[in-house]
């Protein structure tokens, strides 16, 4: 069986203006987004610093010390084959050959920077199990990106080119294609009213 993390915490002084508007809805809607397109057996967890009441089966994990954007490490101690994603994500196809990658494979997969195309972001992580004693045992509290950059990956834009694609950078401005997740980035978010009057997004993030 895979796993499937998120995390959500209580906006604190080290949150940036883009990431204060989540609530618990958000962690059901990305719940049900994996529901309806992984048919693989599959448990979700989210990784919160507080007990939390959700309407769907999301299992929690206690987030460790105060949350910064560096916790979304945290994940990496379960040890266990995961999809590793942020609440601003959504799920638009069919992703079974992902999972299966994190069953089978012995090397983390994450997409290419879409700004900085010279190297790696952590946008969606694909993390085989067995990562604990790499990613967490021996992290020292570094920011998660630069952690996840100074480690071995693979890059799923090679993979399955046109897949994982930003919202940002990629499907704004190019249109969906056979994107199967959709992650965003800086100010832009589902619960912008513009949305509303996106198809795609209406679709698949409920």
């Amino acid at each position: 069986m895979i796993t499937v993390a998120t995390l959500f915490w209580t906006p604190n002084a080290h949150s940036h203006h883009f990431s204060t508007m989540y609530n618990e809805t958000w962690v059901e809607r990305l719940y049900r987004g994996f529901q309806r397109n992984l048919t693989r057996p599959f448990r979700f967890v989210c990784f919160t610093e507080r007990d939390r009441t959700f309407h769907e089966p999301i299992a929690q994990e206690r987030i460790e010390g105060e949350p910064t954007y560096a916790t979304c490490i945290q994940p990496y101690r379960l040890d266990e084959p995961m999809i590793l994603v942020g609440l601003d994500t959504i799920i638009t196809g069919n992703i079974d050959h992902l999972a299966d990658y994190c069953l089978t494979a012995d090397v983390l997969a994450v997409p290419r920077d879409p700004i900085f195309t010279d190297t790696v972001c952590n946008g969606v992580a694909l993390v085989p199990g067995g990562m604990k004693a790499r990613m967490f045992d021996r992290w020292q509290g570094e920011n998660d990106m630069d952690w996840i950059r100074a480690n071995p990956h693979a890059v799923i834009d090679d993979l399955w080119p046109g897949q994982v694609n930003s919202y940002r950078c990629h499907v704004k401005a190019h249109g969906l294609g056979d994107s199967r997740i959709v992650y965003f980035h800086g100010k832009e978010k589902m619960d912008d009213p513009y949305f509303e009057t996106v198809g795609w997004v209406r679709r698949h993030w409920q």
